[in-house]
């Protein structure tokens, strides 16, 4: 256990380093008097002062099966970045967002926005949440999070989607699976993990990291939609690979779509990639699941 534990240390680390280097610049638009009629994209840093009642350290037991849930944080003293379009209303079906990032910030490419705007979507993340956190404190902030946005804007509960990025989407898939309850879609570009171990064609296993409660489970399986994104020279393709046709597929899972992006690596794909992503997600895209290309 212990030896597994550092390799899934090391694993986030080295992610953690792909994703500093990949990202060369970052601008936040800080904004100290909430509007909803602004720019094109509002984005303001928050501070909340209540925690969702199913982030509780019970609840991370219960939902996740972990034996020691980590250690409580006060809400109050955690940042949080969300992005409100100046085209949302509260009647038009608007839905969110939460997303997992790899690092400390909330950056995400600029041409997502756009995107998201279009497929009517708020946009919410957990600052300092990063690959160098303990999961635990991330899968809650992202709990957190996600309350505290269906607190202040009225959204569509049948669009709640959770995704990430490379160690974030490795948390966004544990928080699809556990709390499908919450959220109806999951994103995963270049990163997943499962709740079973899934064996390699190296004859190595990838661990289980989490154990989802029963019930939650099924609804997972029936309902929840997931899509599994990586690149064609994603150094977490074959995982991703793996993850999707012994984990998913193997697992009963019924909404699965797989996307592999042509000459991409260990990056954040385009809006166009991202609308396919969303239009699978928001239940518009035929079919159930893609099949993986390549060898």
């Amino acid at each position: 256990m212990a030896i597994t534990a550092f390799f899934v240390r090391l694993r986030h680390a080295w992610e953690a380093e792909l994703w500093r280097a990949g990202v060369l610049s970052l601008a936040l638009v800080w904004i100290q008097t909430p509007r909803l009629i602004a720019e094109a994209q509002t984005t303001r840093e928050l501070q909340f002062t209540n925690s969702a009642p199913y982030s509780s350290l019970a609840e991370m037991k219960r939902r996740f099966g972990f034996s020691e849930p980590g250690r409580d944080y006060r809400i109050a003293d955690e940042r949080f970045t969300m992005t409100v379009p100046s085209t949302y209303t509260t009647n038009a079906g608007w839905g969110l967002l939460v997303w997992v990032s790899p690092g400390s910030s909330a950056w995400l490419p600029e041409d997502w926005k756009p995107e998201l705007a279009k497929s009517r979507l708020l946009l919410v993340s957990a600052n300092n949440s990063g690959n160098d956190r303990d999961v635990r404190e991330r899968l809650r902030l992202a709990l957190d999070a996600t309350f505290n946005a269906f607190r202040r804007y009225p959204v569509d509960r049948k669009r709640i989607y959770v995704g990430g990025m490379s160690g974030g989407a490795r948390v966004a898939s544990e928080l699809g699976v556990a709390c499908a309850d919450l959220f109806t879609g999951t994103l995963c570009v270049c990163g997943v993990n499962f709740y079973t171990a899934i064996p390699t064609a190296k004859g190595m296993y990838y661990p289980a990291d989490y154990q989802p409660e029963p019930r939650t489970l099924v609804l997972a399986k029936n309902h929840g939609r997931f899509v599994l994104l990586t690149g064609e020279f994603d150094s977490n393709r074959e995982n991703t690979k793996d993850v999707l046709t012994k984990g998913f597929q193997a697992g009963g899972f019924k909404n699965v779509l797989y996307l592999e992006v042509a000459g991409m690596k260990h990056a954040m794909p385009g809006a166009g990639v991202l609308h396919t992503a969303l239009e699978y997600l928001d239940g518009k895209a035929a079919g159930v699941t893609n099949a993986p290309s390549g060898p």
